[in-house]
């Protein structure tokens, strides 16, 4: 059997909240026709991502809170096999501890479940390191910090030992490297209680982050499974996302590639950890190099492509130059256009542009 089956008394009952109803206002204006839970990292959706590694470690039932395009992310979820997937909508965007609330008759009070945001990266390995050290240890639960080197974009953890003290959130003070929170969470069904009563933040929300220090205070013991995440990304903005689309490309790919059904490459192309979705066109002499083009996109003849995303539908023409770029869903890039970001800005084409030379 799974190591983490279901176990008589342990009160572990295999179940995941997703939470994956935010607007992702920094992720515009990629998030103007989809909600950024379903960009996709190498080829797949975040949120599917999530969902996959939960049935990976044994998680049996998933809901998923969703709220901004809630319908797009059912109908993407749709075709899931293998976990119990149900959905709770937050009716407005009022913070995590609001959107947790949406599940409430998920979990009960007196079980534990994972808790995952739906705009992170997560693998197998850390997850059921989690889980074990919850069980093993005898915790109340768990929440994976990441070390970075920039924590004050994200809520700090303070610790004792490996034991969680506080989260102070986006704390300028704080210095790197530090532990971060992943957003990845073992918790007991008590912190659907303090949810239900946490003030509102400053920045007016109400915030998960406010009920499991509630649990802290109440004498929970909450641990902390450190981890070095090359693994972890937050996808807040266009340039974590590439970020995270070249790491798990080279991943997952190697210096090979993936081609779709229905696509067609021609003679002289180059493909190079490189994801190519279904129904695509690679035209004679272009290259395409740790970079994923999604379904029914196209390049043209002598086109570069370097370290990109091109999203559903865009055509990239003939002899375009594209590095580190993120080209909106039906968006066009005219022949002969060079367009090249940074790894901390990226060229961000919104849905569709017809750029101009």
């Amino acid at each position: 059997p799974h190591v983490f089956q279901k176990r008589l008394g342990t009160g572990w009952g295999l179940k995941a909240v997703v939470l994956a109803a935010g607007i992702g206002s920094r992720m515009n204006p990629l998030t103007s026709e989809r909600p950024k839970h379903l960009l996709p990292v190498a080829g797949k959706p975040i949120v599917r991502r999530v969902i996959e590694v939960l049935s990976q470690v044994g998680v049996e039932e998933v809901r998923v809170v969703i709220g901004y395009m809630a319908e797009r992310i059912r109908e993407a979820l749709s075709d899931v096999r293998g976990i119990e997937l149900s959905f709770s909508l937050q009716e407005r965007p009022r913070g995590t501890a609001d959107a947790l609330l949406a599940a409430r008759d998920f979990v009960d009070r007196g079980e534990r479940f994972v808790l995952v945001y739906g705009d992170v990266t997560v693998t197998r390995e850390p997850l059921e390191e989690l889980i074990r050290k919850v069980e093993e240890g005898g915790l109340d639960g768990g929440l994976i910090g990441v070390v970075r080197h920039d924590p004050w974009r994200f809520g700090t953890l303070q610790v004792d030992g490996d034991l969680l003290v506080g989260i102070a959130e986006k704390s300028k003070e704080v210095r790197p490297p530090a532990l971060v929170n992943a957003g990845i969470y073992v918790l007991p069904g008590e912190v659907m209680e303090l949810a239900s009563s946490v003030p509102l933040s400053p920045r007016g929300e109400y915030e998960l982050t406010d009920a499991v220090v509630g649990l802290v205070r109440r004498g929970r013991r909450i641990g902390v499974l450190r981890s070095e995440g090359g693994w972890w990304f937050d996808l807040g903005g266009p340039a974590e996302l590439l970020r995270a689309n070249v790491v798990y490309l080279k991943r997952e790919l190697g210096d090979g590639f993936r081609l779709g059904r229905g696509s067609v490459v021609m003679g002289g192309s180059s493909l190079r950890t490189a994801f190519v979705d279904e129904f695509v066109t690679l035209g004679p002499s272009s290259s395409v190099e740790a970079s994923a083009l999604m379904r029914g996109s196209s390049v043209g003849r002598g086109a570069e492509v370097f370290e990109s995303l091109v999203l559903e539908g865009a055509k990239v023409g003939e002899g375009v130059r594209i590095e580190r770029c993120v080209i909106g869903s039906g968006s066009v890039v005219p022949e002969g256009t060079v367009l090249v970001g940074t790894q901390d800005e990226p060229v961000v084409i919104p849905p569709g542009t017809f750029v101009q030379r």
